[in-house]
C-alpha cells in the first residue's frame, strides 16, 4: 500500500443493514492547503452526489459544512447525522480559487472496487448455503467479521488455522466472527477437519470460486477484516501473528 494515506469516504450512518447508507463518493489523499488539511480528490464514483456537483480529479477538498476542514472526523461525523438524499455543502479549491459547492448524498454502493481498484470499502457478498462445518455458529450481528481464504495444501494457511483458533475461543464472545472459506472439494476438506485441524469457527466452501473473483484473491492465506455492517476496512496476504491479527480486530470491535 502507498505510503501516502489513501482513503474512501464511505461511512453508514446506521448500524442496521436495512438502511441505506449515505457517502459522498471519493477518493481522496491527504495533503495540506494554507497549513490546514486538505483532501486531494484522486478518484469520484460516476453516480456520486460529489460527481454531479462539479467535483474532479485534483480538486482539492479543504471545508465542509462551512468550517475548514482540519480532520477526517469531521466529514464522517456530517455523514453520521445524514440521510441519502440530504445535502452536505463543501469547499474545494481548484485553478487557485476557492469554490463552494453543495452535495446531494447519494447511496453508497456495496461493490465500489471499480473505484478504489480494492476490495477495501465494498460491502462483502452474502455468503450461500456451502457451509460444511459450524455453520450454526454465524452470529446474527457480530461486531466484526475476519475471512481467511485459505487451502488445506497451503503451509502458511495451516499455521493462520491456529492463529485464528486462538483469536475465535478469545473473542468470539464479545463478538468476533470468524469464516474460513476455500474452494477445495468437499470430501478434502472434511477430511481435513477430521484428521488435521479441526476449526472451532464456521467453514465455507466456495464451489465456484465467486468470493475469490469477486475479491481478486490470488495468494492464499488472504484475510479481511469487515465491520460491523459488513464493509471491508482490510485485505492483507499472509500467515499473521497473533498480536499482529488482534491488535487490528480490536480496533474494529473496540468501535
Amino acid at each position: 500500500m502507498s505510503k501516502i494515506i489513501r482513503a474512501i469516504l464511505v461511512l453508514s450512518f446506521l448500524s442496521g443493514a436495512a438502511f441505506a447508507a449515505p457517502w459522498l463518493g471519493l477518493i481522496y489523499k491527504k495533503s495540506l492547503y494554507e497549513n490546514h488539511l486538505a483532501l486531494l480528490v484522486s478518484g469520484v464514483h460516476p453516480e456520486s452526489g460529489c460527481l454531479s456537483a462539479g467535483v474532479v480529479s485534483g480538486d482539492l477538498v479543504i471545508g465542509v459544512d462551512g468550517k475548514e476542514l482540519v480532520n477526517v472526523a469531521q466529514i464522517q461525523n456530517v455523514l453520521k447525522d445524514a440521510a441519502v438524499g440530504s445535502k452536505v455543502d463543501i469547499e474545494i479549491f481548484r485553478d487557485g480559487k476557492r469554490i463552494p459547492l453543495t452535495v446531494t448524498l447519494t447511496e453508497r454502493p456495496d461493490d465500489i472496487s471499480s473505484l478504489t481498484g480494492s476490495a477495501i470499502g465494498s460491502k462483502m457478498a452474502s455468503f450461500g448455503k456451502n457451509f460444511y462445518k459450524n455453520g450454526e455458529k454465524r452470529q446474527e450481528a457480530p461486531k466484526a467479521t475476519l475471512l481467511d481464504f485459505w487451502a488445506t495444501w497451503c503451509g502458511p494457511c495451516r499455521h493462520t488455522l491456529s492463529v485464528l483458533e486462538q483469536m475465535y475461543n478469545k473473542y468470539s464472545g464479545q463478538g468476533l466472527e470468524i469464516i474460513g472459506i476455500s474452494s477445495e472439494p468437499k470430501n478434502t476438506l472434511l477430511t481435513f477437519y477430521k484428521k488435521q485441524h479441526a476449526s472451532p469457527y464456521p467453514l465455507y466452501r466456495d464451489a465456484d470460486q465467486g468470493l475469490w473473483r469477486r475479491y481478486g484473491i490470488h495468494a492464499v492465506p488472504t484475510l479481511m477484516l469487515l465491520d460491523s455492517n459488513g464493509y471491508i476496512k482490510r485485505v492483507w496476504s499472509g500467515a499473521p501473528s497473533f498480536e499482529m491479527l488482534e491488535k487490528l480486530v480490536l480496533e474494529v470491535l473496540e468501535k
